[in-house]
């Protein structure tokens, strides 16, 4: 192979791999970006309150332009809260919330679009405590309670071991 053609190879090379790294680079920058706001933001534990009241509606869905998940249409002694749970509770939760059935709800109030919310940090109806947020804001999955096996009367105690070892 003549130095030549090596030095065209590795020019074309070069410029191609340069093409396929500016392409992303430029695509950036051309498009207008606005910073996405996250539901964290606007949560501040110093500000947090309490609310009993009684749950009017359960929403499933979201209406556009209202933080994503589960709400709550919360009737409290002044006023009905949108209380937005997130997307992450179980189903046996979300079965168990009824209108009509009495909450509380501790958690901070943000304006979105024109709206006030209470992003819920922990829910407690019916006996239950449900962990909706961290105590900095941040949605967390709840998980669903582990069921229990009864114990057969006549296994022993080397098989619920796991056998010998």
């Amino acid at each position: 192979m003549k130095p030549s053609c090596f030095t065209k190879s590795t020019r074309m090379i070069a410029g191609l791999l340069f093409a396929i790294l500016a392409v992303p680079l430029i695509a950036q920058s051309t498009g207008q970006s606005r910073p996405r706001r996250s539901l964290t933001l606007g949560y501040d534990k110093a500000h947090e309150i309490t609310l009993n009241g009684t749950i009017r509606e359960v929403i499933p869905q979201s209406a556009p332009g209202s933080p994503v998940g589960l709400h709550l249409l919360v009737t409290g002694p002044q006023d009905t809260v949108d209380a937005h749970l997130g997307p992450y509770l179980t189903k046996d939760t979300q079965e168990a919330l009824q209108a009509g059935t009495p909450v509380q709800i501790v958690g901070a109030m943000e304006r979105l679009h024109g709206k006030n919310y209470l992003l819920a940090r922990q829910l407690i109806f019916s006996g239950r405590k449900v962990t909706v947020r961290s105590e900095n804001g941040f949605l967390v999955q709840e998980r669903a309670p582990r069921p229990t096996r009864p114990i057969a009367e006549n296994v022993s105690q080397v098989e619920l071991d796991g056998g010998a070892r």
